[in-house]
């Protein structure tokens, strides 16, 4: 799809990218800034960022200096993928696994902000070690199409498949290739079968069965069906994104929030495509339904913001946090679907909740001069899968949120009109006067 135009900024309607087939209500894959029709604002700068911690050169360097010095040392060529993780400890890199699912999503938005292949063809084939090694391949199985779990190689995740559906329409998008419209179909089928069995999250090969508890992911479902319609204008796809959607409202609990593991506990993880998906399913059916259950689950973000703007990683159905740990790429990632909130409702307290959570994944990068592994340079520039640190452990999985986050930040501020930055700036310094400090 060729962006020829976008208005995004304060709209209660759905934003628009004006195709050569005229005007679409389609706000695009939240991949790169540029599926939401957004300009690169490589060439853009506002004083107005400084005034809350946010320097425009310090984030574009961050974000550039992730994927330029860092990200691509994870790459391992022979096998044409990214690494599990990097243990800074032992400056060991871990094989590749599923973090393979999303960590192409830098490089998508890297190739489409800085016009470079090799990202795209990085993107590629981290895709098709994918299908070699972890996609359910064999024309026989009834669950063909599902991504299997590294730790548990006998699970199918409807999680996962999500992830695999969309990284190969992202593909499909830019290289305009069959293969990779034709897996996702195929991976979309698995979901089709979860649908079946009553939306269950996972198939056991070795009990031959579904099982219905685990990680409840309704939101990548609905924006993997939401994007196979814009693919194929099947509007099939968008009635049983719909359904999905429908069954994730049953299980938002009356405080606004989601436990959507084993139905017992919130997950960082699991919230922002919640959040994306709900709004999504809006725009394409008007039914307010969708964006009040989307409102109801990032006020609960709001009001449950750590005071250096994280979220914990997990929090019971009874309100207790289970541990002190966050898991910061869950941050920014949380953040660019309150900038998606923001475009639906107009709201600015959802760009000030945003402004602290890309603030917070400043403190997450490891930076020259650092203590400790600056000096390693397969860590530099790096971001740490735990806060407060547990292993010492990167991920790419984690760094395409945070760099990702910066660029969806970026240019959506530098999208909105001067008068709206004005009122965000101010707005950030009457209601957060710590980050202007």
């Amino acid at each position: 799809m060729e962006n020829k135009g976008t208005s995004v900024a304060n709209n209660t309607e759905a934003p628009f990218i004006e195709t050569d087939q005229g005007k679409q209500d389609i706000l695009y894959l939240t991949v790169s800034p540029q599926g939401w029709g957004l300009p690169p604002s490589t060439n853009m700068d506002s004083p107005l960022l400084d005034d809350i911690g946010l320097s425009k050169q310090e984030l574009e360097t961050r974000a550039r200096n992730n994927t330029y010095e860092w990200f691509v040392k994870q790459y391992m060529e022979e096998e044409g993928a990214v690494c599990g993780f990097y243990d800074a400890r032992t400056r060991e890199f871990n094989p590749p696994q599923t973090v393979n699912l999303i960590a192409p999503f830098q490089l998508l938005a890297a190739f489409d902000r800085f016009q470079e292949e090799r990202f795209l063809e990085m993107a590629r084939r981290c895709c098709d070690w994918l299908e070699c090694n972890m996609v359910e391949a064999h024309p026989m199985s009834l669950v063909l199409g599902g991504v299997l779990d590294n730790i548990k190689p006998h699970q199918l995740w409807t999680k996962y498949t999500s992830d695999y559906v969309i990284l190969n329409l992202s593909l499909y998008e830019r290289l305009h290739e069959e293969e990779y419209l034709n897996r996702a179909i195929r991976g979309s089928k698995f979901l089709l079968q979860s649908q079946n069995h009553n939306f269950a999250p996972k198939y056991d090969n070795h009990l031959e069965t579904w099982i219905s508890m685990g990680w409840q992911s309704f939101g990548r479902v609905v924006v993997a069906m939401i994007a196979l319609n814009d693919q194929t204008k099947d509007e099939d796809w968008l009635d049983r994104a719909a359904l999905w959607a429908d069954y994730g409202l049953r299980l938002q609990r009356s405080d606004g929030s989601f436990c959507l593991i084993n139905d017992t506990y919130y997950s960082s993880d699991i919230a922002a495509d919640e959040i994306r998906a709900f709004i999504r399913i809006y725009w394409r059916t008007e039914r307010k339904k969708y964006l009040e259950a989307a409102i109801k689950f990032a006020d609960w973000h709001l009001k449950n913001q750590l005071p250096n703007g994280a979220w914990p990683l997990s929090v019971d159905r009874w309100g207790v946090t289970v541990g002190e740990y966050i898991g910061p790429g869950d941050i920014p990632n949380i953040g660019v679907a309150l900038l998606m909130l923001h475009i639906a409702t107009g709201d600015t307290k959802y760009l000030i909740s945003v402004v602290r959570s890309i603030r917070y994944s400043l403190t997450q990068q490891l930076l020259p001069g650092d203590k400790p592994h600056c000096d390693d340079p397969n860590a530099l520039w790096g971001f740490w899968s735990w806060d407060p640190k547990y292993d010492y452990t990167m991920s790419c999985d984690q760094a395409t949120h945070h760099v990702r986050g910066y660029w969806f930040f970026l240019d959506y501020f530098f999208s909105l009109d001067a008068d709206t930055q004005h009122t965000l700036i101010e707005a950030v310094k009457r209601e957060a006067p710590e980050l202007c400090a």
